[in-house]
């Protein structure tokens, strides 16, 4: 039982647990004496097993809708509210996430959480600033929110017209170690919002001595205070400082611009709500990878208090990505504004996005329209490339990676991976002359790069040439990337070339260990164990190889091997 507003409430667990027992059902198991598997449970049960796959599946819009009906029966359960919040905010339906966390606020009042922040948030987008400061008001935040809530404060107070007091309300900030530049950051924003240019530049003044390593958003903040006190040429040798840093950073580019051409900049935050969403986003940015739903929950704060947050919407695109919610992802990257400095990022991004959908017409079409859009850039190109190696297509492959080189000339460091891919594609269509220059090419502009001595040198000892050479390139690939199991294979696969069978199984079963679910990793250990004597082994490879999809070609030799043996398949490649 829980408590809930002075009354006992039983929870949707509690009834959930009733029903299962009296369908004979444990955790979603028939137990003996239950109904048939074709029984079809009652919408109640069904619903909650299949939110909580909604849930595991990261199917965020279906389990926010399977939770609604379980509250329409339940409206009470704290427990199911918190879900439903959680569910609501990640699919961004912030109307419902915000009922439901007042319902969580009431529940666990003393706690700042997210509920919490979701509240603070609507009322920072209606601009309540009394209603704000009064939400993160409480004994103790938790996790993430320990960052966020002095900034809502702060911004809350500084809209309120108190700047002390708002400076004054970063302080705790100071005392964690792992955002030290954060609280500074936000007090020159604030100084700046109040028209106190002169105290922004005092506290940003220290990263002026240390530009590569100060946070660009920071010394963008510094300029600005730079230029309002009338220090343009200071503002102007930052930005070009910055520019020469961070090469093709568009906001860089954008600010130089606009002062060489006396022209106001852009303010960084010019209203309190921007600058808790600027927030927002950056606390998200910098735990996306660790923390990915947090991540996107802040994120879907951060664009609901400020609509023309697109980094938020980058954001959540790309933990949609990580969670192959690719249709989402494209609906967010579609919402970002066209004169956005993320604009042609979110593009390119949606491209991405309809190749891993299969959707390849339309990836096509959209990437040769921006490749025609920029005829300076390749990423358009290197995207088709990319697809056309994915679909095996590789002459259509060649033709973009070599449209990508025509565009870019060849000769910066940075064009390695365009020789590396269209060598693939080359030697991939039988033009191996062509194919090894653009290899040896790579590694002229990228000395030692694990992935090109890796194909450079398999593809030599496949062909039975410059055997000592590629052993070394092998042997440094793997030194390098130690977990890369297609490595390991191509190590592995060396030493049996060689005729070195016994060395050949030691690496071979690591690269099966690293990479199990890979016909032709597992068909070499197969080929390997046959060569050592130990046959039942290889025919239980080949056979798990063949459950693995291989290719016509790698399929068609394994089932020889199978019917006639290793010995009988003369000269049979690797698939």
């Amino acid at each position: 039982m829980t408590q809930q507003s002075g009354y006992s409430v039983p929870t949707i667990r509690t009834r959930i647990g009733k029903l299962a027992a009296s369908l004979g059902i444990v955790a979603g198991i028939v137990v003996a004496g239950g109904p048939a598997a074709s029984y079809e449970a009652p919408s109640l049960y069904g619903a909650y097993i299949a939110a909580g796959y909604a849930e595991d599946s990261s199917d965020f819009a279906k389990a926010a809708d399977l939770l609604e009906r379980l509250l329409e029966v339940e409206p009470h359960d704290p427990l199911l509210q918190r879900r439903g919040l959680l569910a609501n905010l990640n699919a961004g339906r912030m109307d419902r996430a915000i009922d439901l966390a007042r319902d969580q606020v009431a529940v666990y009042p003393p706690e700042i959480d997210i509920a919490t922040l979701t509240l603070a948030a609507d009322a920072v987008r209606a601009e309540e600033w009394e209603r704000a400061l009064e939400l993160v008001t409480a004994s103790r935040a938790t996790l993430l929110a320990r960052f966020a809530v002095p900034v809502v404060s702060a911004w809350s107070l500084a809209a309120l017209g108190d700047t002390a007091g708002a400076i004054e309300a970063l302080e705790p900030l100071r005392d964690e170690n792992e955002l030290p530049e954060f609280p500074n950051y936000h007090s020159g924003l604030i100084f700046l919002y109040a028209g106190q240019p002169d105290a922004a530049e005092a506290v940003l003044a220290q990263y002026a001595d240390s530009i590569p390593d100060a946070g660009v958003g920071t010394l963008r903040t510094l300029i600005r205070a730079y230029v309002d006190l009338g220090r343009t040429d200071e503002a102007r040798a930052m930005l070009e400082e910055l520019k020469s840093l961070h090469p093709g950073l568009l906001v860089v580019e954008r600010d130089l611009a606009a002062l060489n051409a006396g022209e106001p900049l852009v303010a960084l935050a010019g209203s309190p709500a921007v600058g808790i969403s600027d927030a927002m986003s950056d606390l998200a940015l910098r735990i996306r990878r660790q923390a990915p739903a947090t991540a996107l929950r802040y994120s879907r704060l951060g664009v609901h208090m400020d609509s023309g947050n697109d980094l938020g919407r980058m954001i959540i695109a790309s933990v949609l990505e990580g969670v192959d919610r690719f249709e989402e992802a494209i609906i967010e990257l579609r919402s970002v504004a066209s004169a956005s400095v993320y604009d042609w990022d979110a593009r390119i991004a949606v491209g991405e996005n309809l190749i891993r959908l299969s959707r390849d017409e339309e990836a096509i079409e959209h990437l040769e329209t921006l490749a025609e859009e920029r005829p300076e850039d390749v990423e358009a190109l290197r995207q088709l490339g990319y697809l056309m190696r994915l679909r095996e297509r590789f002459e259509e492959g060649y033709e973009y990676y070599d449209r990508a080189l025509d565009r870019v000339g060849g000769d910066s460091p940075d064009d390695w991976a365009l020789f590396y891919s269209r060598g693939i594609t080359l030697e991939r269509t039988d033009r191996w002359e062509e194919a090894e220059r653009d290899f040896k090419r790579a590694l002229e502009l990228k000395p030692g790069d694990p992935l090109v001595l890796n194909y450079l040198g398999y593809s030599w000892v496949d062909q039975g040439v410059n055997i000592d050479e590629a052993m070394e390139m092998i042997r440094e690939a793997v030194e390098q990337q130690r977990n890369n199991g297609f490595i390991v294979d191509s190590l592995g696969w060396a030493h049996y070339r060689l005729g070195e069978f016994e060395d050949a199984v030691l690496q071979l079963e690591r690269a099966v260990q690293l990479e199990p679910g890979n016909a032709i990793v597992n068909d070499h250990l197969g080929d390997a164990y046959w060569r050592v004597g130990r046959r039942f082994e290889a025919r239980y490879q080949w056979e798990r190889a063949l459950s693995q999809d291989p290719d016509d070609k790698l399929r068609e030799t394994i089932e020889r091997k199978l019917d006639e043996g290793l010995d009988a398949v003369e000269g049979m490649s690797d698939g």
